[in-house]
């Protein structure tokens, strides 16, 4: 349901609403026009051309679709890809998973098909687009997946020759078979991210000496004590993936862990270090991203309150918006395409009840592509609740 585009519905016109760019620009009472697909015009005095369709947003907040640094392959089929498959080929739009993470404003996310060895590129940015297949695939491969920080001496050293090798094949003009996967080519050429886990202090300087070596973009995953190192992090222009529930407790024994804390993201913030959230252990534990299995059984439908909680240790609620939308798709690397509600990207819009961290609140609709993919008046889990 929902695919096609019936008449009219190329131009899809959101009027009235308080518009959150994503970048720290509000519009209040302004207009978002979409048009095939793309976001054509952004603002105040925005006209709205005849025969569009248009959504009244009075009264709401018209907010970039949240973007998720990590995800449990929701609208992937379960058990899948198997090694050498495609997220393309194991696509399950039509899962109830798609329609929950709409319900919640998320029209991205990141999702990883862990491979073995130390570097992997099966993963891919995926929009939830509940019954629009061809709307699902962002990115694919969208990240060189490195487990340096867990990694053996022996498997470091020749994952090292191998980087080493391919650098100098693309300075002598990339002659003859490449030494080295796709995958890691794109990532020395800066087209698509290193995602590494750096738990400790001591594992994020050394994340951070990799993408210095090598001069990779660098997204840090599980980066409890990155706030002990803010300014490091930002003279080398890396993403943390923070969490800002997560317990760690510093360790007396070991001087190297400090520990996480609810102030991380405020002291990013003020070093002027872009972060994204996640909930504890990814979404859902064992580091597996969004998905039922969470603290509360629920953290598909909670993401916005990850941003709560950094409001709660000290950072500023547009920091909290940009980690969940900007910030985040700069971590997929797919800042240009969507990530904020400018003209060119992506229309992918999410219409809430008002302040995105309120627990109490809640998507109305979420539209991805300029397509309305899911209304919550509509919706069979959330119908019944009365509007606010």
């Amino acid at each position: 349901g929902g695919a096609r585009p019936v008449a009219g519905e190329a131009v899809l016109a959101i009027v009235g609403g308080d518009v959150h760019v994503g970048n720290g620009v509000v519009h209040r009472r302004g207009t978002v026009l979409c048009r095939d697909g793309r976001i054509a015009e952004v603002g105040a005095g925005v006209e709205v051309p005849e025969g569009a369709r248009v959504i009244d947003a009075t009264g709401r907040r018209v907010l970039p679709g949240f973007v998720a640094p990590e995800g449990a392959n929701f609208g992937i089929l379960r058990g899948r890809p198997r090694p050498g498959e495609k997220f393309g080929d194991c696509l399950d739009p039509e899962s109830l998973y798609t329609e929950l993470a709409l319900s919640v404003g998320i029209t991205s996310y990141f999702a990883s098909g862990r491979g073995r060895g130390i570097a992997n590129d099966a993963n891919a940015v995926i929009k939830p687009a509940n019954g629009a297949p061809e709307l699902m695939i962002l990115r694919e491969p969208a990240a060189l997946e490195v487990a340096w920080t867990r990694a053996s001496v022996t498997d470091r050293g020749s994952f090292r020759t191998q980087l080493t090798n391919a650098r100098s094949w693309i300075a002598g003009g990339r002659k003859g078979r490449p030494p080295a996967p796709s995958g890691v080519i794109a990532a020395l050429d800066r087209e698509i991210p290193v995602r590494m886990s750096a738990q400790t202090r001591a594992d994020v300087l050394d994340a951070l000496e990799f993408a210095k070596e090598f001069d990779v973009k660098l997204v840090i995953e599980d980066a409890h004590e990155a706030w002990t190192v803010a300014s490091e992090i930002g003279g080398r222009g890396a993403i943390p993936i923070v969490e800002p529930r997560t317990r760690r407790m510093p360790d007396l024994a070991a001087e190297d862990r400090s520990g996480s804390t609810i102030e991380s993201a405020a002291i990013l913030e003020k070093a002027g270090v872009p972060f994204c959230l996640l909930p504890p252990g990814g979404f859902g534990g064992g580091g597996t991203g969004i998905s039922l299995g969470g603290v509360t059984g629920r953290d598909l439908l909670t993401y916005p309150l990850e941003g709560a909680f950094a409001i709660r240790g000290g950072a500023s609620p547009d920091a909290a918006l940009r980690a969940i939308t900007l910030t985040a798709a700069e971590a997929l690397g797919v800042e240009k395409r969507i990530g904020s509600l400018e003209r060119g990207k992506d229309a992918d819009i999410v219409i809430y009840q008002g302040d995105p961290f309120d627990y109490r609140l809640m998507a109305e609709v979420t539209i991805v592509n300029g397509r309305v993919l899911y209304e919550r008046s509509k919706s069979t889990l959330f119908g019944h609740l009365p509007p606010r």
